[in-house]
């Protein structure tokens, strides 16, 4: 029963983190976390367009550094619309898969 109660957890909760959708694009220095990743240094002022969309409400904003809108990262912008796309296509996969999830788990664990 634990074991059941667990699957169905884990999938409420992906579902839960797939309400909204951030798109980062960033130019700047670069640091690792602590399995050697490396992530944004937000402490040395990146140069960043930041997407976020709500995926319930359809809520879309996005904020960009004015560097990409009238400096030297401009040509910077195509490429963030471009992963807005793949970024919405993944999401609509993503929800496929845990659908078909959901309902492999309920066959098997007899829901």
């Amino acid at each position: 029963m634990a074991e059941e109660n667990t699957v169905f957890e884990n999938i409420k909760k992906a579902i839960n983190e797939l309400v909204t959708l951030r798109i980062v694009t960033a130019v700047g220095e670069i640091t690792k976390d602590e399995k050697g990743v490396p992530m944004i240094d937000y402490s040395q002022n990146p140069r960043i367009i930041l997407t976020s969309i709500n995926l319930i409400q359809g809520d879309i904003t996005t904020v960009f550094h004015e560097e990409f809108v009238t400096g030297k990262y401009q040509s910077l912008q195509v490429f963030h619309a471009a992963r807005e796309k793949e970024g919405y296509e993944l999401i609509k996969k993503n929800i496929e898969v845990l659908e078909k999830l959901y309902e492999v788990a309920k066959s098997v664990l007899g829901k």
